[in-house]
């Protein structure tokens, strides 16, 4: 009896912990564009520099090397990385049983202020050279036009998945990025 219990509180912690993680669960338009923004909590044992060691050290670990990088820009004084990079999505599979790939090239911002650090995600595009569907989309197009609410009510069949697909293949990304970062602040942990 015990091991159950023991089990059923083990479970119970990590759907806990997993659904915490999410924290980019729908498509935020702020004035037109596709804009995902979230705040980290950081330690306020921590002061500013070291925050923005561990942020500096984090970009450069994650980014510096990286054949996808666009670039990256480190402000010291400001204490902030900006990013520009791309990265392969695996979309999931459509109903005809295909899984797509599409590359999205995105921008971010991580800014360490007084209480944490601001993540804030934007210019995003996605690019389907591969794709038998890439007739019915232009070789290039944004977030705004792909994978908003008003973007995905706006189509049927095919082009509803795909979209559908690209979307939450998105926010996976974006939650990994998110925890991602968030793990270098938590030193506790």
């Amino acid at each position: 009896m015990r091991k159950i219990i023991f089990t059923v509180l083990i479970f119970a912690s990590a759907l806990i912990q997993v659904k915490a993680q999410s924290v980019f669960t729908t498509v935020p338009v702020v004035n037109g564009k596709v804009v995902f923004q979230q705040f980290i909590h950081i330690d306020q044992g921590l002061t500013a520099d070291q925050r923005y060691a561990l942020l500096y050290k984090w970009g450069k670990d994650n980014y510096a090397g990286n054949p996808l990088l666009s670039g990256i820009r480190f402000d010291d004084k400001a204490k902030s990385i900006t990013v520009g990079s791309k990265i392969e999505l695996l979309l999931p599979q459509d109903s005809n049983g295909v899984r797509e790939k599409v590359i999205m090239n995105y921008r971010f911002d991580a800014t360490i202020t007084n209480a944490g650090c601001m993540l804030v995600v934007r210019d995003i595009t996605y690019q389907n050279d591969q794709s038998p569907k890439s007739s019915l989309f232009p070789k290039t197009f944004t977030a705004e036009e792909t994978i908003t609410s008003t973007a995905i009510s706006a189509v049927s069949g095919l082009d509803k998945e795909f979209k559908t697909n690209t979307q939450k293949s998105t926010l996976f990304y974006l939650n990994e990025l998110y925890n991602n970062l968030s793990k270098i602040f938590n030193l506790d942990k």
